[in-house]
């Protein structure tokens, strides 16, 4: 018998819910709590490890949801009972469970206000000191990068607009001088003594980055203990070597060209001859033919220019005597000498501004193409020296300089070279390196004057008119003039050049001597500093540009110096222009100390350290006054004919760091002693240092 609720089959059916949901959306809602649960305990546990939290959840989703439907389309029972069991220990625990997500939602809205109220104070706040990144390169390339730098801090900026990174580009002086500052760890000189040596000045900040000009430079300078294999060695090597070099490509080519001024160019050019001669020699030669009488080519100081150092060879072997002492003489004309070709581009500039001259037609310019096209387009040079001009205005149009080419001038590469220093080399330094590295690889010097690493010039970019790509020059002097490619002929090895340099020039002894008396501390006219610093900076110059087969020698003079100077920092005997010799005359003249009186002038030149034959002796001083050298008639008897009979070869330069005049005495009288040929007086202008000093060798030899 059976009632209304009787019978087997209804005793079989579950009993109803009461929450009335249909079961199979109960059990979707089951699987999507265990879904989204599991997701993100695991998405925070991976969270801790590596990756954003939202990433890690989106993909441990997917796979959870992907491992249960497979387990409720393959296993279904399971799945089931699976289910049930996990309903029933939720039912059991949905208070406790309640209390738990409420109270993990008020610490989570708790922690996102802080961090919400602390971003917000970081994004108000003050931006912090910018890591400072140092950048050595050649005169010639300072526009370029500095532009680049510019652009590179401009753009790197963090999440609050903050600057990332500054970037200082300053000049090297040069593969000489550059070859003792890494040697000596980036000082000027050795140290006098061992009780002065934390008086070495540094050349500068220590360059987190050098830009040389071509890789044979790069190899030229001292590398250290550690160097080999440093690529590989990474940031771990820096301790085996200090600095320790790290070349990271190259940033683009640039040909050295010889470059003749307007009107010698109309008479050269020729729309059917091919822009690049088969060598140097064919291209002076196409000069002679055109009616071009050269006088000389311009080229800057090798020893403070690697690109001149780099083109010296080319111009040597172009003549077909083979004397490599008239192709010097040829090639470095008293007139236009300078220590690097932006000084040299400067001077025709300044003579364009003052219309005071027309330019000459008999000379031709040796330098690198990007520097040329700098000065063309009227950038500004070099390190603030000449500053941007109007091309295309009638003055400096007529002073334009055409490039020509020749197969065997060689193409500098400017390899870029991270320099790690001990005790500079931090993770946050080197990976704003890296960052730099990677800056340039996507926006080239190729938009700054320069070709790329195959030698092609790059077209320009439509509608960009904030870089100075090499191409708008090829369209103002004409694509017959400037090749779209050029060969990477590579520069000869530095010391090879400066050896033969050597031997084609006159060897010169020179006697530095130095007023040291208290009337040298005090300030230049129209100049800060004093007028010994003045000095000093000057003959430092000097020995810089001495090549090693010159003989070089310094005498401190005053009545009486300085406690201790002249025991510690006195005279050096002359000897040949070695770096060593060099270098402890840098260091007697960076430790001296103007005191004590006038010293007359005819007795510092009796006690001069001059040997026999042809000698120099140039005196730095302040011209001094007749009070402080008595006598001075017959002093100059002695002078003009005891004194020049036990020297017959001696010749003397005053160099005056003012106030006093060449014409002033007692320097004119003690200038007349030596005669027309053996005495001279030359005031310190407002050029910099390095090129007066570059001038005074030149007539000298």
């Amino acid at each position: 018998m059976t009632g209304p609720h009787g019978g087997d089959g209804d005793r079989s059916r579950p009993p109803a819910r009461r929450d009335g949901l249909p079961g199979w959306l109960r059990r979707l809602l089951q699987v999507l709590v265990l879904d989204l649960a599991s997701t993100v305990v695991i998405s925070l546990g991976v969270t801790l490890v590596h990756g954003a939290f939202w990433l890690n959840a989106a993909v441990s989703l997917l796979v959870i949801a992907a491992v249960t439907a497979g387990l409720f389309a393959f296993y279904p029972d399971h799945a089931h009972a699976v289910m049930e069991r996990v309903s029933r220990a939720l039912k059991w625990g949905g208070a406790a469970l309640a209390w738990w997500v409420a109270g993990a939602a008020v610490m989570a809205l708790v922690l996102l206000a802080g961090v919400g109220v602390h971003r917000l104070g970081e994004r108000t706040g003050a931006c912090g000191q910018p890591l400072e990144l140092r950048v050595l390169t050649a005169p010639e390339t300072l526009t370029p990068l500095r532009a680049a730098a510019a652009e590179f801090a401009g753009d790197g900026r963090d999440d609050r607009g903050c600057r990332k990174y500054s970037v200082t580009v300053v000049p090297e002086t040069g593969p000489v001088p550059l070859y003792d500052g890494f040697r000596l760890l980036w000082r000027r000189s050795e140290p006098a003594d061992e009780r002065h040596s934390d008086a070495q000045q540094l050349f500068g900040p220590q360059p987190d980055i050098w830009v040389p000009s071509s890789t044979a430079e790069y190899d030229f300078v001292p590398k250290g203990a550690g160097q080999a294999g440093a690529a590989e060695a990474g940031a771990a090597g820096a301790a085996k070597g200090d600095p320790l070099f790290r070349p990271r490509g190259t940033l683009g080519t640039s040909p050295l060209v010889l470059a003749l001024f307007t009107k010698a160019h109309e008479s050269v050019a020729d729309p059917i001859a091919a822009p690049i001669a088969t060598d140097t020699a064919a291209l002076l030669k196409r000069f002679a033919d055109a009616g071009v009488r050269l006088r000389a080519i311009a080229r800057p100081i090798p020893e403070t220019s690697t690109a001149a150092l780099a083109v010296t060879p080319a111009l040597y072997d172009a003549t077909p005597d083979g004397d490599d002492r008239e192709d010097e003489r040829f090639a470095e004309p008293a007139d236009l000498v300078a220590p690097d070709a932006v000084s040299l581009l400067c001077r025709f500039r300044q003579q364009a501004a003052a219309q005071a001259s027309e330019p000459p037609d008999d000379i031709a310019v040796a330098v690198p193409e990007q520097v040329l096209h700098d000065y063309d387009m009227g950038r500004p040079l070099g390190d603030d020296r000449c500053g941007a001009v109007d091309a295309d205005a009638a003055p400096y149009a007529a002073w334009r300089l055409h490039p020509y080419y020749a197969t065997d001038l060689p193409t500098l590469d400017y390899p870029f070279v991270q320099v790690r220093w001990r005790g500079q080399d931090t993770r946050e330094r080197d990976a704003a390196v890296a960052d730099l590295r990677r800056w340039l690889e996507r926006n080239p010097l190729t938009a700054q004057g320069f070709r790329d690493e195959r030698g092609v010039i790059p077209p320009a970019n439509e509608g960009d008119a904030a870089h100075h790509y090499l191409s708008r020059l090829q369209s103002v002097v004409g694509n017959r003039v400037m090749p779209p490619v050029v060969g990477l002929q590579p520069a000869e090895g530095v010391q090879r050049t400066l050896d033969r340099i050597g031997a084609a020039r006159p060897r010169i002894p020179v006697s530095l001597m130095l007023d040291v008396s208290g009337s040298m501390g005090g300030a230049t006219p129209g100049r800060d500093g004093s007028r010994l610093a003045r000095g000093t900076s000057f003959l430092r110059s000097l020995v810089t540009q001495l090549q090693s087969n010159d003989r070089v020698s310094l005498q401190v003079s005053s009545s009486t110096a300085p406690a201790g100077s002249r025991e510690t920092f006195g005279n050096v005997p002359q000897d040949t222009a070695s770096p060593d010799q060099k270098s402890a005359v840098a260091s007697r003249l960076q430790a001296v100390a103007s005191g004590g009186a006038d010293q007359p002038l005819s007795d510092a030149i009796a006690a001069a350290d001059v040997g026999s034959g042809r000698q120099n002796i140039i005196l730095v001083t302040d011209g001094q006054s007749p009070a402080t050298n008595p006598g001075i008639g017959s002093r100059t008897e002695w002078l003009s004919g005891e004194f020049r009979d036990r020297h017959p070869g001696l010749r003397l330069t005053v160099v005056l760091t003012g106030p006093a005049a060449c014409g002033s005495a007692p320097v004119r009288q003690i200038v007349d002693a030596f005669g027309p040929d053996g005495g001279r007086c030359v005031r310190l202008t407002d050029a910099p240092e390095a090129e007066q000093a570059a001038e005074l060798l030149s007539e000298l030899r």
